[in-house]
């Protein structure tokens, strides 16, 4: 049954008009969150509450981290600061039904949902490393019942710690060991069951890892799927409806460089070089630092939603690619041109579309923005 869709809170909310172009047909509205987080770096969209209604978190580049509960957006500070990261991730981590935050640094905050009211007690820290990253992902890699984490660092920017993926394998005791996959340098990091085996494989730009069910001394093989850029946003996501696991690439650095925006489709053997490219946009800017996929428009089938950083060449666009023909095709809808980093694609307000956040990293322009899809609401 789908879940009576609330307003929103007048004070919070902010709504514009959206260009839409090339005949795409998914309304959108613009709605301000809050505008007082410094630098907001990391994005996530998650039920921390347990009301049936997503939520939003979002961490300031040094803090606060700070959870907005659905509907009014009331904000509740989980940590002060101490991760180091421009991702996080929500997931269980301790096994006890509810959502705990994944953070840079590397730190695991607990939410005390069941002892405790989240909006009003504090989130234990958790320490699993001292380790700066970029690029966070969750899963249950050896299917032991207990997530593990991925993280990758970036090249860019003089860190030059983009060469290597962390696996952090959750052992009884809130223990981590770890392991070590070496990679080429850059940046980016996604999941997705690309051999079709039932466990989640690691990808990056342009090669794929092989998870054999062995966390810690599996062989991890690489296999090379395409030349990309090094710097790269990935998503993992059946882009023609075959049933099989396509990627989606664009360049995520540095600004002033150039590059394409495509999609690699599946071929039978997954361990194959040489997917088929599909060319989305054959210049864009090295700025594509936001990737999401999904249905948008609710016609069943795979959706790109993209963001330019607010440091590239204006307009700084944020986008939604309605897919047509099986990914043959693409319609753009254009929901700013002042830029956003790190979207994230979720349900808020439970209504049967998918919304977009985002923020701009830095810069004059950052607050933290929902464009909400207006679809299921309107037709009702």
């Amino acid at each position: 049954m789908r879940k009576k869709h609330p307003e929103y809170a007048a004070s919070v909310m902010t709504v514009i008009l959206v260009q839409i172009s090339l005949g795409a047909d998914v309304p959108f509205a613009r709605v301000t969150i809050d505008n007082s987080i410094n630098d907001p770096w990391a994005k996530i969209i998650a039920d921390i509450d347990k009301d049936g209604f997503a939520d939003i978190v979002v961490g300031g580049q040094a803090g606060p981290l700070v959870w907005y509960k659905y509907p009014g957006w009331t904000k509740t500070i989980i940590a002060q600061g101490g991760y180091r990261t421009v991702d996080g991730e929500a997931g269980d981590i301790d096994g006890d039904g509810d959502l705990d935050i994944v953070m840079g640094g590397l730190i695991w905050y607990e939410n005390p949902l069941g002892a405790a009211d989240p909006a009003a007690k504090p989130w234990i820290a958790h320490q699993v490393a001292d380790h700066r990253t970029h690029d966070i992902e969750l899963a249950d890699l050896d299917k032991d019942g207990r997530l593990d984490i991925l993280s990758r660092d970036q090249s860019d920017f003089g860190a030059n710690a983009g060469d290597k993926i962390y696996l952090w394998r959750q052992e009884p005791g809130d223990k981590w060991g770890h392991k070590v996959i070496a990679c080429p340098h850059g940046e980016g990091l996604a999941l997705g069951d690309l051999d079709r085996d039932g466990d989640q494989d690691v990808v990056i730009g342009g090669i794929w890892f092989e998870n054999d069910g062995h966390v810690l001394d599996g062989a991890w093989q690489a296999h090379k799927f395409c030349n990309w850029h090094p710097s790269a946003s990935v998503e993992v996501a059946d882009v023609d409806g075959d049933g099989c696991p396509d990627v989606v690439l664009s360049p995520s650095e540095l600004k002033g460089n150039w590059h394409r925006l495509s999609w690699f489709e599946a071929p039978t053997d997954t361990a194959q070089a040489d997917w088929p490219e599909h060319v989305m946009v054959d210049r864009i800017e090295c700025v594509i630092h936001g990737l999401a996929t999904g249905d948008f428009n609710g016609d069943g089938g795979i959706d790109i939603a993209t963001s330019e950083m607010h440091q590239g060449e204006n307009p700084d666009e944020v986008v939604v690619w309605i897919g047509r023909n099986k990914g043959t095709a693409w319609d753009k809808c254009i929901l700013s041109i002042q830029g956003s980093h790190s979207i994230q694609a979720g349900d808020i307000g439970a209504d049967g579309d998918l919304d977009i956040l985002g923020a701009n990293w830095s810069g004059p322009f950052q607050p933290v923005e929902l464009w909400e899809n207006r679809s299921c609401v309107d037709a009702k």
